[in-house]
């Protein structure tokens, strides 16, 4: 209960203030905490941050020194342009602030090291306020979720080259949808519905990670993040307009769906040009057409006794994503014009894995390019870190969508995300 907690406040945020939101790799952040970020989201083959027990386990046991702590907030800006044939709308635009906690530290011998991080890498989100329809009428229409991190992890240092890393930790995913929908499965097909759906879980989650050094300026580093599946329980409420001789039922159901949050495989390398200049380059791999193929949604124990009339309980529906991978290219470079200061910049590419047919409102996923900017400067005690990121991507049309019910017929979306982020970092 205590473990939930925490994760939930990870996200608490985004569940109260219902902020729209935009990611970056289909619904994950390219990069967390400001130093990863400024150097645009590089850090497989780097040991200096705290984001590396997410990132990469395997380099916890490179940190200089004892080990570190890190302590920050990464808040994002962003904003959703969506048109269909009766509305054209922005997103409500809202900062969301997102917690980066970590703390590692290496054993007295320094072939070992232990850490624990918690940590908000994706998400998803709009809120377009009433939208209107000729058959639905004026509905609000929004969406929000997140996935939160508790890693607890270990390294050990196998000879002066290679080292290992492990996470075993817990995650936790909220999500809510509010705004109108239309049934894809029997024997309710094509019924329209001004559903409010809600939903949280939680649910283990790991990584293995690896770090070797190549040259004495070369460092590769590899790990790979496995699914995440969560059965995200909570209640819903719907009204089905059924038509006659029964108008519109509103009822209350308890509601189950699966929300998966896909595999991914890292790999990259940190060259050292120079003692005071480093350039970083990665590629990752997300398997989205095995978690985002479709949401399985489940609803049971209406209040409203006629729609177990309508349809056998529970009720069982999809909602069709059909995402595809993605590969995301990550390049960054540092530069210490002094012993105190270090500036980064970076820059990242993904196609979107986001077809048009099954493109909605409600998951984004349109962003593909993203460059950013970070600066430290080193106090006495403790290391300040900024950053800024900028992500977008380009307007997307879909004509006919493979979601029945002509819902996001003739719709376009655009997004753009602005990340501020800031942090203090104490090694020790």
């Amino acid at each position: 209960m205590i473990m939930r907690r925490i994760l939930g406040l990870l996200l608490s945020a985004a569940i109260c203030c219902q902020a729209p939101f935009a990611w970056a790799d289909g619904l994950i952040r390219d990069g967390v905490g400001p130093i990863s970020t400024g150097r645009g989201g590089t850090n497989q083959g780097f040991a200096d941050n705290a984001a590396i027990i997410l990132d990469n386990p395997g380099a916890m046991v490179n940190v200089n020194d004892n080990g570190l702590a890190e302590l920050g907030v990464d808040t994002v800006i962003s904003n959703v342009h969506y048109t269909d044939p009766f509305n054209d709308v922005e997103s409500k635009t809202r900062p969301l602030p997102m917690p980066v906690l970590g703390y590692i530290e290496k054993s007295e011998d320094g072939r070992w090291a232990f850490g624990i991080g918690a940590f908000a890498p994706a998400g998803f989100g709009a809120a377009y306020g009433n939208l209107n329809n000729p058959l639905l009428g004026s509905n609000n229409m929004r969406s929000i979720g997140g996935l939160a991190k508790i890693l607890p992890g270990i390294s050990y240092g196998v000879t002066d080259r290679l080292s290992i890393g492990l996470t075993v930790g817990v995650a936790f995913s909220d999500a809510e949808l509010r705004g109108p929908l239309v049934v894809q499965q029997p024997p309710l097909t094509g019924l329209p519905a001004i559903m409010s759906l809600h939903g949280s879980g939680v649910a283990p989650t790991g990584s293995l990670g690896m770090q070797y050094r190549l040259t004495d300026s070369t460092m590769f580093g590899a790990t790979y993040t496995e699914q995440t599946n969560f059965d995200l329980h909570g209640g819903s409420d719907a009204n089905l307009l059924v038509g006659p001789p029964f108008g519109v039922i509103s009822s209350h159901f308890d509601s189950k769906f699966r929300l998966k949050w896909p595999r991914s495989v890292a790999v990259g390398i940190k060259h050292e040009l120079c003692p005071h200049r480093r350039i970083g380059v990665d590629v990752v791999w997300y398997d989205w057409a095995h978690a985002f193929d479709q949401i399985n949604l489940q609803f049971s124990n209406p209040t409203n006794p006629i729609v177990g009339a309508l349809a056998p309980l529970p009720i069982r529906d999809i909602l069709p994503l059909n995402w595809i991978d993605s590969v995301t290219l990550r390049l960054g470079y540092e530069w210490d014009p002094t012993d105190i200061d270090t500036w980064r910049i970076g820059y990242a590419y993904h196609h979107s894995p986001a077809p048009n047919s099954t493109l909605n409102p409600y998951l984004d996923g349109v962003l593909e390019h993203q460059f950013s900017a970070g600066y430290s400067r080193k106090f006495e005690r403790a290391t300040l870190n900024l950053a800024y990121q900028y992500c977008f991507g380009p307007t997307r049309t879909v004509t006919n969508s493979a979601i029945i019910g002509g819902l996001f017929d003739n719709t376009t979306m655009s997004a753009q995300a602005q990340f501020v982020m800031i942090s203090l970092l104490v090694p020790f």
